[in-house]
């Protein structure tokens, strides 16, 4: 898709180097400072002081005085010594910020230290991440061995899959998909699972069946297909049915989430290259939808859907979830390219009795998805994929968070 979430880290919070859990409390307890890290809302250079709105909780307030020392650093660099002097007049909307201030009253006393990362320097190294990871290869985690450090995925190339074996014997940085914060978020290797998508940066070997690997996004993502029974504008949430497990379920939007929604003639054309016997009833646009032969009536669009999505399939070169995009369909055509140039739609465009077909990341409940993209107008592709439950658009659609990159 071509729906790019924008995934911005806090490599200012890691700066500060690396300390053992018990060196770490030492120091917490001895040290009388405290970090505020975040995001400059607005400056007041007369009161000197500045809002900081933090990655999680509520905004806060810095001040600063003659002795602040003020010190600015270039995005994604964790040496300090890499920091160059500066002063209040580095402070803008938009910057990120380190503020060391005094434990016992962090809004009222001034700052001693303030890291600054200008606005327009993360912009750059954002945009640099951006195209680095277009080139990742994504893929879905088949199996993970701890002691010989190595994770393999299937990757989908075309109408095929390969096996790949990633090497994460060497330093590598890996980032897992956070679906409340919408982020990419520092993590560790443990935490990858069997059915994850991975999105890899890293050296190929020429036949690419191996990588040694640089950097890893990863996450939990489902596509699903869901029968639409209520939509909250206010909320951004659906409710539905999974046509799969016809288990009840609800969708979270977040502003971010792609929403698309297929043409008649587009819907048609990915229904007929999926399944070349499927026919329009009435010959045109706007005739009812003939099932293939040998699938029964009403077992596309309602209770009967075939279930949706590429559980067992990687996509192609993170977006908001799923960390691949729309790859070539069979016989070649570029299901991709279809729905990027498909209109986008609201959430208040859609109504109840819709199917939709929704990609999102897996949290804590079960029942809930927090969509990273989704896609409307899909009642032919439904109905023109085979009755045994076979992936509608035969795995060449995992899209959602783009992956990995800590940009700042």
């Amino acid at each position: 898709m071509s729906r790019v979430a924008l995934l911005v880290f806090v490599s200012l919070a890691g700066a500060i180097a690396p300390l053992s859990a018990q060196d770490a409390a030492a120091a917490a307890k001895a040290s009388p400072y405290v970090s505020v890290i975040g995001t400059i809302d607005k400056v007041d250079a007369a009161g000197k002081v500045f809002t900081v709105k933090p990655d999680k909780g509520d905004n806060t307030t810095v001040k600063f005085d003659e002795r602040t020392s003020f010190m600015t650093i270039p995005a994604g660099e964790t040496d300090l010594k890499k920091a160059t002097p500066s002063d209040a007049n580095a402070l803008s909307g938009g910057d990120r910020v380190v503020a060391r201030v005094f434990t016992a009253d962090p809004t009222g006393k001034a700052a001693r230290t303030i890291y600054i990362t200008k606005q327009a320097d993360l912009a750059q190294r954002q945009q640099e991440t951006q195209e680095k990871w277009k080139n990742a290869t994504s893929g879905l985690v088949t199996s993970i061995d701890p002691g010989a450090k190595q994770i393999k995925f299937n990757v989908k190339a075309g109408p095929t899959v390969k096996e790949v074996a990633l090497d994460i014997s060497g330093k590598v940085d890996f980032q897992r998909y956070n679906p409340e914060s919408g982020k990419y978020e520092p993590s560790t290797a443990d935490l990858i699972k069997t059915g994850d998508q991975l999105r890899v940066l890293g050296q190929k070997n020429p036949d690419m069946t191996q990588i040694k690997a640089e950097s890893v996004g990863f996450g939990s993502f489902r596509t699903i297909g869901v029968q639409v029974k209520t939509i909250d504008t206010v909320a951004n949430l659906i409710t539905g049915t999974e046509t799969a497990s016809k288990k009840p379920v609800v969708v979270a939007l977040r502003p971010d989430t792609s929403l698309k929604k297929f043409s008649d003639m587009a819907a048609l054309a990915v229904a007929r290259q999926l399944n070349p016997s499927y026919q329009q009833a009435g010959g045109g646009r706007g005739g009812r939808d003939r099932p293939p032969q040998g699938e029964a009536p009403g077992s596309a669009a309602g209770s009967n859907m075939p279930p949706v999505g590429p559980q067992a399939q990687g996509g192609g070169a993170p977006g908001g979830g799923g960390m691949g995009r729309m790859g070539g369909g069979r016989g070649g055509m570029d299901i991709n390219h279809i729905i990027e140039q498909q209109p986008a739609v609201t959430l208040g465009e859609l109504k109840a009795g819709d199917a939709l077909i929704v990609t999102g990341a897996i949290g804590s409940d079960p029942g809930k998805l927090t969509a990273t993209a989704l896609l409307a107008g899909v009642e032919p592709i439904l109905r023109a994929a085979p009755s045994n439950g076979a992936d509608p658009l035969a795995g060449s659609w995992s899209m959602g968070g783009e992956g990995g990159g800590n940009s700042n």
